[in-house]
């Protein structure tokens, strides 16, 4: 193995890390919208935004590695799934994409409120 290939391989690695950074980070960003009821920040759309940049990391993780490495296919099936996840319990409230605020209710549905309409 040739050193540039190693360099490419850990290059891969770390890009593929940061993807999966990405993927948590939309995680944390909203649990607390999923957790408790009550209206919260809508963070929504920046996370869709996350799973797109972090969309772009897997497939320059996986141009790096190179078309024919299984490890980089497994590294992008990983953060495929995760992603699928995070879309899975991002999407009920995606409806409240051009809101500024979302109310999770009691049932576990996502009310979309404009805390600027909520002014006397």
């Amino acid at each position: 193995m040739t050193a540039a290939r190693a360099a490419r391989g850990c290059a891969a690695a770390a890009v593929f890390a940061c993807a999966g950074l990405v993927v948590l980070l939309g995680f944390g960003s909203t649990v607390e919208m999923e957790s408790f009821p009550g209206l919260r920040e809508n963070l929504a759309p920046a996370v869709v935004y996350l799973l797109v940049f972090a969309a772009l990391l897997a497939v320059c993780g996986l141009a790096l590695a190179g078309r024919r490495s299984r490890a980089g296919w497994g590294a992008v099936a990983v953060i495929g799934v995760l992603m699928a996840v995070r879309s899975w319990t991002l999407a009920p409230m995606l409806h409240c994409w051009s809101y500024d605020s979302v109310g999770r209710n009691d049932d576990g549905s996502y009310s979309c409120v404009n805390r600027g309409n909520m002014l006397p």
